[in-house]
């Protein structure tokens, strides 16, 4: 797929790097101002900054990154922000400040909100892989922090190129395979510009480590791994395979687990497809109830609700009240209604039956000029059948009146109208001189002050149906093409 024209974002993996080394780490500029406040005060202790730095994530990924660039550390690598700050002191924090930039928070601005959804994203996963290994590892601390920095690139790419990323999101709500999206949007993969920049930042080897394969599952012994917490009321079995029996024993399972099952909530919801799968092969490194990681991970879900809430989005823990309660709203659309079938269409539907009746077609045709002629005050149809014309049926006329007048009496209208498929709308003048054409007596059944309208149409072999309308009122020529339509559908060779 190739890229809008006007698309100016970095493509491919060099000039993503190039791209983000370009730019220091965000924080809102009246959290870092109050931060080299606090600092430079000559009582400022390190215990006094730990709640600042769990909500200021980066602060904490600055201080981890510095400490594991200039402290040397024999025992192993820092991993937790306030052990890095411990190690830097003052004088290092204020050193680490340097890789960050202020800038003004505008919540209208959809890649700061992008950037905080992403935090709180990120807060999620480590929530939950903090609760899944709380039973298995005495690192759950470590491992938070872990999950919680895996994903500083993806935050960066939403702070600094929203509308890409926003791009590449609605190709995986839409269902495209993510290492697809990432390619034609990208140019690479995210897993590899996170790894770059990690060592770019000196971020823990840990983190880099949760991407590679030799140091997590493949897509293969993950199946391998799920497969053996199938069944959900028993315990899972255990692993027989040397390397996923030392990777199951790594606590990087956790990180990378819980990140993609949070990724896959984000996009889909709790109600996910793929969430089992990992919900699965925790039960199994864990050698517990399904049930129980799945109650974990919500637990964990809900438990970074409440710590580092922030009003970006709605908390992932939410939705498990309802599952689709506090998804991004969707415009709403009402289905799309049948639009009510005319009193036309309806008689052109009736008339389809072969079955029918002179006289129930008539029918049929009165019913429907009733409803779709409303300023016919009278209407009359007449049959024409051996030769001789009579009254068929009617409505809004004195019966004994129609019976009064002589239909079969000569009259060089009517013989026209049942020689020829006819039709007439007189009013003024032209009823006036109108009415000595009419058959004896006709002329009593209409208003010289109205308006009548004719027509006439064979509607068997043998027969023909002549349509007397009459008002006091007027006719317009809605009403005059509408009696023209009823008459074209009734008629027994329709032009």
């Amino acid at each position: 797929m190739q890229r809008p024209m006007n698309d100016k974002s970095p493509y491919g993996l060099n000039k993503w790097l190039r791209f983000l080394k370009e730019h220091k780490l965000p924080v809102r500029s009246e959290n870092l101002a109050s931060l080299k406040k606090h600092i430079s005060h000559p009582d400022a202790t390190i215990e006094n900054l730990q709640t600042k730095i769990k909500h200021q994530p980066m602060v904490a990924f600055a201080l981890l990154n510095q400490a594991n660039k200039i402290i040397p550390n024999k025992r192993g690598e820092i991993k937790n922000p306030y052990h890095a700050g411990s190690m830097l002191g003052i004088n290092g924090i204020k050193q680490s400040l340097a890789t960050l930039a202020p800038y003004q928070h505008d919540n209208n601005n959809p890649a700061h909100r992008a950037f905080l959804q992403e935090i709180q994203t990120s807060y999620e996963a480590a929530g939950i892989a903090q609760r899944w290994s709380v039973a298995k590892s005495t690192e759950h601390e470590e491992i938070f922090w872990l999950t919680f920095f895996r994903n500083a690139a993806r935050w960066l790419m939403w702070f600094f190129a929203q509308p890409t990323m926003e791009r590449l999101q609605g190709k995986l709500r839409a269902g495209e395979n993510a290492a697809h999206a990432e390619v034609s949007v990208l140019g690479c993969r995210i897993d590899e510009i996170t790894v770059h920049m990690c060592k770019y930042w000196h971020a823990p080897r840990a983190i880099i480590e949760s991407f590679l394969t030799s140091h997590v599952p493949n897509n293969e012994e993950l199946k391998t791994l799920a497969r053996l917490s199938h069944t959900p009321d028993q315990l899972p079995g255990f692993i027989e395979d040397k390397r996923l029996t030392i990777l199951a024993n790594s606590p990087l399972m956790f990180v990378y687990c819980a990140n993609k099952l949070i990724q896959e909530a984000l996009l889909h919801g709790w109600q996910g497809n793929t969430l089992h799968f990992y919900y699965r092969v925790i039960a199994t490194i864990t050698h517990d109830y399904l049930g129980k990681a799945i109650q974990s991970a919500h637990l964990g879900c809900a438990e970074a609700a409440t710590l580092y809430l922030n009003t970006a989005k709605a908390p992932l823990a939410c939705q498990l009240l309802s599952p689709t309660l506090y998804l991004p709203a969707v415009k709403q659309t009402k289905p799309k209604t049948k639009a009510p079938r005319s009193a036309l269409d309806k008689l052109k539907t009736q008339l389809a039956n072969p079955t029918l009746t002179t006289k129930e077609k008539l029918n049929l045709a009165l019913k429907t000029i009733k409803i779709s002629i409303p300023n016919a005050e009278q209407a009359i149809l007449l049959k024409h059948s051996e030769g001789k014309i009579s009254p068929a049926m009617q409505y809004g006329q004195d019966v004994a009146m129609i019976k009064k007048v002589k239909w079969n009496m000569p009259s060089p209208l009517f013989e026209k109208l049942v020689r020829k498929r006819s039709a007439i709308h007189c009013q003024g003048r032209t009823l006036v001189e109108l009415i000595n054409d009419l058959p004896y007596l006709a002329d009593s059944l209409i208003d010289k002050n109205g308006q009548l309208m004719l027509a006439s149409t064979p509607i068997s072999a043998t027969e023909t149906g002549i349509f007397w309308l009459v008002t006091a009122q007027q006719f317009n020529n809605k009403d005059y093409s509408t009696l023209k339509k009823i008459v074209m559908l009734i008629s027994h060779n329709p032009r």
